[in-house]
């Protein structure tokens, strides 16, 4: 910063042009000698010898002392801009180069910016004191005035206005810059930091009431809670509405939400570790999972449309599907056929990541002796219930490989299908099925093919993960380094991928999933549990090892088994399956019987109180009530006019407090004889009792007591 310069020469006061002054030296120096001018004798210029004289700036007259303090200002600010300051932005210049060291908080953007003008403002005041030799006053009512007329520098001008707070006074004579008692305080002030209004954020005490009825499942609106809400507030202390909604903008996401979101699906808006893979090679960790197709196939046994249950393996380090399978619906088999396809052709993994299903959480799996797991040398890890993005890797793929695969077919029936698309494609299927029409869907063998192109091609795409390569070039960029994987020997191929059970050998036969299996090599063997493996395809045969794992022998399918040929397991499991879905068909029906001809009704849940016609009645209450008894030989007496009457009204005579069922098998018939008796004479009957007379005579109770009636007489 240069000091103040208080004197000129007479060359230098007629090159500026003040009023008041002569335009020429020779007319200042003569002025000067006349008003008497205070001035002081400094050496000539250019080494010549003698001296020349400066005049006071205090000296010089009104006019031109205001001009030249003017102009020393806009030089000053002018120059310090360009020095210090960055080219202003198009919205808000940025003024760091006049910034003065302020106290850092948690402020907003505007409040800094506001800052650093105010901070560039006062360090243009500071610097036109020091430089044009004035006071304070002087500096800001100069600068104040120039910034007005418009004959200051653009960028102190925007400094101005910048720095000014925003609620201040406003009107049509408002110039939008700050007054001197603005200026004033900013030239005192430690922090220049602008003031704004703080939310209250304090809990207020009607917050819990209402966060009670609106942190729901049914996730109910603001005002249905609200109105729920009013029921429990007192006149006092209920708040309105905008206030309740204010609160809840206070808010966090997750804080609001917790309540109307579950655990399971809060996780999805909840912070999450991302998992490095970097260090792992090919093999490290297999992640596997099942996916039940979004488009309907050919089944392949009886060619109605169906679902089938892809099992996908990938690998994490290179993402590469290095296996799959296709089965019926989701069972351990499935499984163990897609590890088999993917250790055949890629190796053993050393850690197998999967979830909790029933596919992985068997002892075909898991079994620390014959367990596939255990043989194949691999940990199998299990991810948290109900976690699913600790396995984002494989439900991502499905989402690429799978469920774009059902997209391409027109039989695709996921979430994104248009409703009529799929409706339409729906009757066109069964239509054709109820006719015996072709279907047109995709049959299971081409479709199995179709599967395996598009695994084939997701394995030689580019990924995202993997910085553009495909899970393909990852896998050959680890070869190339080195690595090999452990691969499988044919002969332990052919026995690691037999499912392995315990059985105890008894007479030299063994029991396994209803076959008789028989080998006379098993006969020292006789009471001793043993290992046997199995074919999942193949019934005829199964291998038997001792309980350290040495081969037996082979047992052959004997003709004391259950079935007249053996089962395979694949088969068994077939037949589970259908005898599941026959039960639930025999359900649904005895449901649709019960609708359409009327059950009895299931009890309610017992109460201390109940709401009858809008009135409430305690149970107690109403169990005292007594209900009359109909004895067989009321119910043999003709039906009156006014019971009739009654009847054609709707009104219902109260009935034995046991039903039918309770009642003995004599009673039962007595009842009956009673009830046929009325018929016949023609006595109106209630429906369920018309139906009960007609089905009973073919229940074995109505044979059996006529039976012994029969023989009594």
């Amino acid at each position: 910063m240069t000091a103040a310069k208080t004197h000129y020469s007479a060359a230098e006061l007629a090159s500026l042009k003040l009023p008041g002054l002569p335009g020429t030296e020779r007319g200042i120096i003569h002025s000067a000698t006349v008003r008497s001018w205070s001035f002081r004798e400094v050496a000539a210029r250019g080494g010549r010898n003698g001296t020349r004289k400066e005049f006071a700036v205090a000296s010089l007259p009104v006019e031109a002392r205001k001009a030249l303090l003017e102009r020393k200002l806009t030089e000053t600010t002018i120059s310090s801009s360009a020095a210090n300051l960055p080219a202003p932005l198009p919205a808000a210049p940025s003024l760091a180069g006049l910034l003065i060291p302020q106290a850092c908080t948690d402020l907003t953007d505007h409040q800094r910016l506001e800052r650093d003008a105010r901070a560039g403002v006062v360090a243009a005041i500071r610097r036109f004191q020091v430089e044009a030799g004035c006071s304070q006053e002087v500096a800001m009512q100069t600068l104040l005035a120039l910034a007005a007329s418009g004959r200051a520098d653009q960028v102190i001008v925007r400094s101005l206005q910048l720095a000014r707070d925003g609620r201040g006074r406003k009107g049509a004579n408002d110039t939008g810059l700050p007054s001197i008692r603005t200026l004033k305080r900013w030239l005192s002030a430690g922090d220049l930091t602008p003031r704004v209004a703080q939310r209250d954020m304090t809990v207020p005490p009607w917050a819990k009431v209402f966060l009670e009825r609106y942190q729901q499942p049914q996730k109910p609106s603001v005002e249905a809670a609200y109105r729920d809400a009013c029921n429990v507030w007192s006149a006092a202390e209920r708040p309105s509405i905008h206030q309740v909604r204010r609160f809840l903008d206070k808010l966090g996401t997750v804080t609001r939400e917790r309540g109307r979101m579950g655990p399971r699906e809060l996780k999805n808006i909840q912070p999450f570790v991302r998992r490095d893979f970097s260090h792992l090679e090919p093999n490290d960790i297999w992640t596997a999972d099942g996916h039940c197709f979004d488009a309907e196939v050919q089944h392949p046994l009886h060619g109605r449309p169906f679902r089938p249950e892809i099992t996908a393996i990938l690998d994490i380090a290179t993402r590469r599907c290095v296996g799959w399978s296709i089965d019926l619906a989701e069972s351990g088999t499935a499984v163990a056929d897609a590890i088999r396809y993917a250790a055949e052709r890629n190796g053993i993994p050393a850690i197998f990541y999967v979830d909790n299903g029933g596919g992985y959480q068997n002892a075909m799996m898991k079994d620390e002796t014959t367990g596939l797991m255990n043989r194949l040398g691999t940990d199998i890890r299990h991810s948290i219930a109900y976690n699913s993005q600790a396995r984002g890797v494989i439900e991502r793929a499905h989402q690429t490989i799978f469920v774009q695969a059902a997209k391409q077919l027109p039989s695709y029936i996921g979430a994104a299908m248009d409703r009529e698309a799929r409706l339409q494609q729906f009757k066109v299927t069964r239509k054709a099925l109820k006719s015996g029409g072709a279907i047109p869907l995709i049959p299971f063998d081409v479709f199995i093919q179709f599967i395996e192109a598009r695994v084939a091609d997701y394995n030689a795409k580019a990924h995202r993960t993997l910085k553009g390569t495909s899970p393909d070039l990852a896998w050959r960029a680890f070869e190339a380094r080195g690595w090999k994987p452990e691969v499988l020997r044919a002969e332990d191929t052919e026995t690691l991928f037999r499912p392995r059970v315990t059985r105890t050998i008894q007479r030299a036969e063994i029991n396994l999933f209803t076959n008789i299996y028989f080998a006379r090599e098993l006969a020292e063997f006789h009471g001793i549990e043993a290992q046997i493996a199995y074919d999942i395809h193949d019934p005829s045969r199964i291998w038997v090892y001792t309980p350290e794992g040495r081969f037996i022998c082979e047992a052959q399918a004997n003709g004391n088994s259950r079935y007249y040929m053996p089962v395979a397991v694949v088969q068994q499991a077939r037949e589970k399956r259908a005898k599941g879905r026959l039960a639930r068909v025999d359900a649904k029906r005895d449901e649709i019987l019960e609708e359409l001809h009327g059950a009895p009704a299931i009890a309610a849940p017992a109460s201390s109180q109940i709401v009858l016609g809008g009135r409430v009645i305690d149970a107690e209450a109403l169990s005292s009530i007594p209900v009359p008894v109909e004895t067989e030989a009321q119910r043999a007496l003709p039906v009156t006019a006014d019971e009739s009457a009654a009847e054609d009204c709707n009104f219902v005579q109260p009935q034995a407090t046991r039903s039918r069922s309770e009642r003995s098998p004599a009673e039962n018939y007595a009842d009956w004889l009673a009830l046929d008796a009325a018929i016949a004479a023609g006595q109106a009957t209630t429906e369920a009792d018309a139906r009960w007379h007609r089905m009973y005579p073919n229940s074995a109770q109505y044979r059996a007591e006529a039976g012994k009636r029969k023989a009594a007489a």
